[in-house]
């Protein structure tokens, strides 16, 4: 995990780890035709894991990208990301004998989006999942850990990236960047995308940029690539969406995810679809500590700040962050829960030296005055749900309790853990077909723009299996290359 507090610290360490990073100097710019215009193949907005993985493989195609980051680092939503990939099939998950099958993988995908994503751009990561993370094996150097069980949707289906350190995604980046060294691909920072710049054809020609030289122009022969990510700092556009209670959120990941996906292409016509949906999870907003597997830890009660139930703890933690947000005035609740969860002391110990709030307690009482609250408050609750536990009348409790393997809470000591709901990332955005070209609102593809990450919309809706952002990221941001190349070599 990583606090914002740390942030800088972490991006000062990912360019440390990739120093050889090609950055742009006046007067050494390829195909050069003024002053202020640049001209390359490949136009890329934004160093996260989608706009990274189009230029390598941009450039291992035969293509002149460049890459452009409005910020003095990368600073996306891929730096707090575990790091998971969602896949099936690899030679990975079979050589640790967890096989998964394409046909289940496709109908889950399919299922956790509600099937309101778009079919065809959930077949397009399917039938790609399993030679993008080949690649990034093999040509990026990725190392991946141990696959761990996880719950449904997860199951073994997520392939993490090895943090050594970092997180998964931090780390992720720091390998895409080494490769942008070793191919010195230019990445220049600070230079923030203000318009897109189309022909009387309307096609995307280029970006107009502001730098701390000022104005400069850069030129696409082939395409300009939107990888700046989704609207999830942006509160103006959560209100827009998704009403004001959601704009008021805690935020999960980068605070410079502005929504230059809509902004730049807006104006173009683009077709912009599920606008309202984002991932939602728990958060610690002061600390961003995430408690994610201790509310999911199958045991254990989920209350507010006066001690009240208020959802049923078989919710996935996305749905109990969710809840949280839509059901308690604070967007704060507590998971209850005792020592009969071995992980419940070291769980706590992790949590506290992150300087994040855990209360410990021996007894229900106890625990109840140190969240300032009346003794009784927890002697009634833990009375009534060990008492309906015993009885098997868990699910007549208001509201239910369906856990599916719960256990008593009599074992001290005793621990809450608070979490508020928290914005990962939107999944809305301009609707790209499967080749990552961005539509209008004809459907039409819009020429020389294509999109990529969560910049995109359309592979996600409500929900969706962990680590299929990554992935998706990787899958469509190789297909945008290959898009271009192709075309590149018919002009």
């Amino acid at each position: 995990m990583i606090s914002r507090r740390n942030y800088l610290k972490a991006g000062t360490a990912l360019l440390a780890g990739a120093t050889s990073v090609s950055v742009l100097a006046k007067g050494n710019e390829p195909n050069q035709t003024d002053a202020s215009k640049r001209s390359y193949d490949v136009v890329i907005l934004g160093a996260g894991t989608g706009g990274l993985v189009t230029a390598i493989e941009a450039f291992d195609l035969g293509l002149n990208p460049i890459v452009l980051e409005k910020m003095d680092a990368p600073a996306g939503n891929s730096l707090y990301a575990s790091g998971g990939i969602a896949a099936w099939g690899t030679k990975f998950q079979e050589e640790q004998g967890h096989p998964e099958d394409k046909e289940s993988f496709q109908a889950d995908m399919l299922k956790v989006s509600q099937n309101r994503a778009d079919p065809d751009l959930i077949q397009t990561y399917v039938d790609n999942i399993i030679p993008s993370v080949d690649w990034l094996q093999n040509t990026i150097g990725v190392k991946f850990a141990k696959l761990r069980k996880k719950p449904w949707p997860l199951n073994y289906r997520m392939i993490n990236v090895d943090g050594q350190g970092l997180t998964g995604g931090a780390r992720l980046i720091r390998y895409l960047l080494t490769a942008c060294a070793k191919r010195k691909i230019p990445v220049l920072f600070n230079t923030k995308a203000m318009k897109l710049l189309s022909d009387k054809k309307g096609r995307v020609i280029g970006v107009e940029t502001m730098t701390d030289e000022g104005a400069l122009d850069f030129m696409a022969k082939d395409g300009v690539v939107v990888a700046t990510g989704g609207f999830s700092s942006n509160r103006e556009m959560l209100c827009m969406y998704m009403g004001g209670p959601l704009s008021r959120i805690a935020l999960r990941g980068s605070p410079y995810v502005m929504g230059e996906n809509v902004t730049l292409t807006r104006s173009l016509g683009a077709l912009f679809v599920h606008m309202d949906q984002f991932h939602c999870g728990p958060i610690v907003e002061d600390t961003h500590a995430n408690p994610n597997f201790v509310i999911d830890a199958g045991q254990g009660l989920d209350v507010d700040v006066r001690g009240r139930r208020f959802m049923d703890e078989v919710f996935t933690y996305t749905e109990k962050s969710l809840a949280t947000v839509k059901h308690t005035p604070e967007n704060k609740a507590y998971h209850i829960i005792d020592s009969h969860w071995d992980l419940a002391e070291k769980a706590a110990q992790r949590f506290l030296g992150m300087n994040s709030e855990v209360v410990i307690a021996n007894s229900p009482e106890e625990l109840a005055e140190k969240m300032s609250l009346a003794p009784q408050v927890f002697t009634k609750l833990f009375k009534d749900y060990n008492e309906a536990l015993e009885n098997g009348r868990l699910a007549e409790m208001d509201p239910p309790c369906s856990l599916a393997e719960p256990k008593p809470l009599n074992k001290a000591p005793f621990y809450a853990f608070p979490f508020q709901g928290g914005i990962t990332a939107t999944f809305g955005g301009p609707k790209i077909n499967a080749n990552a070209q961005i539509v209008n609102t004809e459907e039409k593809p819009i020429k020389g723009l294509y999109a990529v990450g969560n910049a995109a919309g359309g592979l996600f809706f409500g929900n969706y299996i962990g680590g299929s952002q990554l992935g998706g990221a990787t899958v469509f941001g190789r297909i945008a290359a290959k898009h271009m190349a192709a075309n590149h070599k018919k002009s």
